[in-house]
């Protein structure tokens, strides 16, 4: 059995009519950038990424600096004296603030999923690794800088 025949012009306003969805996806999905919107989609970005895991790692962090024997009662303290409702609406009002609506989004889509939290779970352990590197290359030009451009006696 030999499949029907389907029009060449058929097939012609197919592609052109999923190429025009597909062009126009972003355009459908870009929300207007007002202050409600920022607001929704810094509250949405937090949900995926709640300012207790981001308070969290930032104290196991801070703790794994001091020596063993500070380290939990640090911890310990730090929980008991951050006021994390302040810490949110700080957080929050920086993401509307500095990210459109899209871009927010964009961020909640991102580091909502596993890929984003494996990323994110691994961007300090990058950035000790690389930070050392570039405060160094950083302070030699400065070095450098200042040498070349001493005033002379």
């Amino acid at each position: 059995m030999t499949p029907p025949s389907v029009p060449r012009s058929a097939v012609l306003a197919l592609a052109i009519g999923l190429l025009g969805a597909v062009v126009a996806l972003p355009a459908a999905q870009a929300m207007p950038d007002t202050p409600a919107n920022r607001r929704v989609e810094a509250e949405r970005y937090e949900r995926a990424v709640p300012v207790d895991r981001v308070l969290e790692a930032s104290i196991a962090q801070v703790a794994a600096l001091l020596p063993a024997e500070h380290r939990a009662p640090f911890a310990a303290q730090a929980r008991g004296e951050i006021d994390r409702d302040a810490l949110r609406a700080a957080i929050l009002a920086a993401l509307a603030d500095t990210f459109t609506a899209d871009e927010l989004a964009a961020m909640t889509a991102f580091f909502g999923s596993d890929v984003g939290r494996s990323v994110s779970a691994k961007m300090t352990h990058y950035m000790r690794k690389v930070m050392p590197v570039v405060v160094g290359e950083v302070q030699a030009a400065a070095t450098r800088y200042a040498q070349e451009h001493a005033p002379t006696p």
